[in-house]
């Protein structure tokens, strides 16, 4: 009778422990329809913005992977055109340069003798030009021909044309024409930022070697495959949004520049070039990125809904907006997304359109939401 009696006491022990540990139910809304509830001096630190969600033409979008990569008349490749061996390397990976601006200086065997060249050239015209001096005067008194005349004339011609064509290589190869040096400076052809460094003191180089690459990167190329099925709907001028591997949550915005005249016999693609803005630089040469290409709008194409990226949450997993109630009260309302757009994304469902929306400072609100959520569970 006794363990009948404990086991009966034991039974309604852990029937009560059972419904204490049990989840709380949700924690009702403090007022109906109203997600979330900021003072006064809340809602001024948040500094939100608001706005409506805009109806826009659709316009049909194509997908197209590539990879990044220079535009080409904003990188220099730079290296020596002749054989020598590094003598200093002025400049450091991420440095600013100008044009002109000297990157790598050698030494050279080739420039010596090059360097002689020009000043053996140098010494010939100055014996010629004492020559056919010397025959103005012999003719002036009688004493010599015009033969021998113009014969110095002609000697003096080539030891000049000798001596341009010996300034010109020393000029060629980044040397300068001074005595007794054989030295000589790689400079930069553009302006831009060092982006490589392949040369080490002593190192010996020669016409194949790229020492330093230098670029500029505020704008980049983004090659993709345009499937000749799809040529139609790709324009030159179209605009386009990218997103790279490396930067899932960003966005680039840029245009279609230009579209290869010659489709691959067998892959059926042809190569666009996409021209991105990139100011700051993250985007890198060889990094993949996905373009989303935006057609022009169609006469008479349907309205949708876009609302801009920073106007979205996500909890998890679903897709969520801000509706202003005014009075620092705010409705958490859930969408359904779309295509991406030009400056935003579609919402399909969720919206219609008159509502006022939590445009920026969304992070703040969904916080808020999450910490009552937390708050009910306790």
């Amino acid at each position: 009778m006794v363990t009948r009696r404990l086991a009966i006491l034991c039974a309604v022990a852990l029937s009560a422990c059972k419904q204490e540990s049990g989840p709380a139910p949700p924690r009702p809304k403090a007022e109906p329809g109203v997600d979330v509830s900021l003072s006064a001096r809340s809602l001024q630190a948040a500094k939100l913005s608001t706005g409506k969600p805009e109806r826009v033409a659709r316009r049909s979008t194509l997908s197209a992977a590539g990879v990044i990569d220079f535009v080409p008349n904003r990188v220099a490749r730079i290296g020596p055109q002749i054989s020598g061996r590094i003598a200093s390397v002025p400049v450091v990976v991420g440095q600013a340069v100008g044009r002109g601006a000297v990157v790598v200086t050698l030494e050279s065997v080739d420039i010596g003798r090059a360097r002689a060249d020009f000043l053996q050239a140098k010494a010939q015209v100055s014996l010629a030009e004492s020559e056919a001096a010397r025959e103005e005067r012999l003719l002036d008194a009688g004493a010599s021909s015009e033969r021998a005349r113009e014969s110095a004339r002609t000697s003096l011609e080539l030891a000049r044309v000798g001596l341009g064509a010996a300034g010109d290589r020393l000029h060629t190869l980044g040397a300068g024409s001074g005595p007794g040096a054989s030295g000589f400076s790689l400079v930069s052809p553009i302006a831009g930022k060092v982006l490589e460094v392949n040369a080490r003191l002593g190192q010996p180089v020669g016409p194949t070697d790229t020492l330093i690459v230098v670029g500029e990167t505020s704008q980049v190329w983004l090659a993709v495959d345009i499937y000749e099925r799809d040529l139609s709907s790709v324009h030159p001028g179209d605009d386009v949004i990218a997103t790279a591997l490396a930067y899932p949550e960003r966005s680039f915005e840029g245009k279609v520049e230009q579209l290869s005249s010659v489709v691959d016999p067998l892959r059926r693609v042809l190569e666009g070039r996409i021209l991105l803005g990139n100011p700051d630089g993250a985007l890198r040469p060889g990094m993949t990125a996905t373009a989303l290409i935006l057609g022009l709008p169609e006469p008479g194409a349907a309205q949708v809904i876009r609302v801009p990226r920073g106007a979205l949450q996500t909890i998890d997993g679903q897709p969520f907006v801000f509706v202003d109630l005014g009075a620092g009260k705010f409705e958490l309302r859930g969408v359904e997304l779309g295509s991406v757009l030009e400056q935003g994304i579609e919402i399909k469902q969720g919206l219609t359109g008159d509502e006022t929306i939590v445009t920026e400072g969304t992070f703040i609100l969904k916080s808020e939401v999450l910490r009552s959520q937390m708050g009910s569970n306790d």
